[in-house]
């Protein structure tokens, strides 16, 4: 249930207010002409009232679907990770970083070997630990690269 201010208040309580339950605890804040609330993440505003959203869920399963193939794009051996984690703890772009390297290895007939993941269940919550596990190791190919290098050009805007 979302919390509420009463109007009128001074400008005080209104700041702490918000600092409490915005700034500290990331809720959106509306204002009405008699109150101040503080929503829930589940919450919208309808008629002057916080009401629960029926729609968060779907909301909430588009959102990490989106977030999800903004930082991975598919391709024919999985759903590949658009910044990578080096064994060094430094972070490479996969595309521009790492695509001509990869390729360069499979041309002198090197194994190169790629971790690739499954697509989430967007249904739960998308954390670190859940990814690895949806993570696999798998060789690269040509037909690999080919879609790595259509993807920078779709990218890119062609």
């Amino acid at each position: 249930m979302s919390y509420k201010l009463n109007k009128p208040c001074n400008d005080k309580e209104r700041a702490d207010f918000i600092v409490k339950y915005n700034h500290k605890q990331g809720l959106k804040i509306e204002e009405t002409e008699n109150a101040i609330y503080a929503l829930l993440e589940n919450e919208i505003m309808q008629n002057n009232e916080p009401i629960i959203n029926i729609n968060y869920e779907n909301e909430l399963i588009e959102s990490r679907k989106a977030l999800f193939e903004n930082e991975f794009f598919n391709t024919s051996l999985g759903w590949i990770r658009r910044k990578v984690n080096m064994k060094d703890g430094s972070k490479k772009d996969f595309l521009s970083d790492l695509l001509l390297q990869i390729k360069a290895g499979l041309e002198l007939g090197q194994v190169v070997e790629i971790i690739t993941y499954s697509q989430p269940d967007f249904s739960q919550e998308i954390s670190e630990e859940y990814m690895i596990s949806l993570q696999e190791r798998k060789n690269a190919t040509l037909e690999f690269i080919g879609e790595c290098l259509n993807r920078t050009v779709m990218d890119f805007g062609g």
